[in-house]
C-alpha cells in the first residue's frame, strides 16, 4: 500500500485565538438580581401530595373496580410527602379544610440544597 504524495504546498497552521471570558467586568451579560428572581416567582410549578406507595402485579391491577381497596406502603397518620416538579420538598399532614382535603407542611426536606441553588443564581 502506498501513501499519497501530494505536490499541494504545506498548509499554513496558525494557533487559534480565543477571546478572554475570565473578565468579571463584562457589560455584555445582565447580572441576576431581583427584578430577574421576581420573573421567576410566577413560573407555576407542579405540586404534588404522595400518601404512599404499593408495587401490585398487572393481574390485579387488571382486576381493580369501584370499591377495590389499595394497600399502601405508609401507615394511616404518617406524614405525606409533597413533591415539586419530581422532587420530595416537603413532609405534612393531612387537614380537611370545608369539603377539601390540604397539607400542612410539617417539614421542609433538602433546604440547604434548595439554598445552595438559589445562591448560585
Amino acid at each position: 500500500m502506498g501513501g499519497i504524495i501530494s505536490n499541494q504546498s504545506p498548509v499554513g497552521v496558525k494557533k487559534a485565538k480565543f477571546p478572554d471570558f475570565s473578565q468579571q467586568g463584562n457589560n455584555n451579560v445582565a447580572p441576576l438580581n431581583s427584578v430577574n428572581i421576581e420573573m421567576l416567582m410566577n413560573v407555576p410549578l407542579e405540586v404534588s401530595v404522595e400518601i404512599g406507595k404499593t408495587r401490585r402485579p398487572i393481574r390485579e391491577i387488571a382486576d381493580f373496580g369501584q370499591g377495590t381497596v389499595i394497600e399502601l406502603d405508609k401507615q394511616a397518620g404518617a406524614p405525606v410527602d409533597i413533591i415539586v416538579n419530581g422532587q420530595l420538598l416537603a413532609h405534612g399532614d393531612v387537614v380537611v379544610i370545608g369539603d377539601n382535603f390540604g397539607v400542612r407542611i410539617t417539614e421542609i426536606v433538602g433546604t440547604k440544597e434548595l439554598m445552595d441553588s438559589l445562591s448560585n443564581l
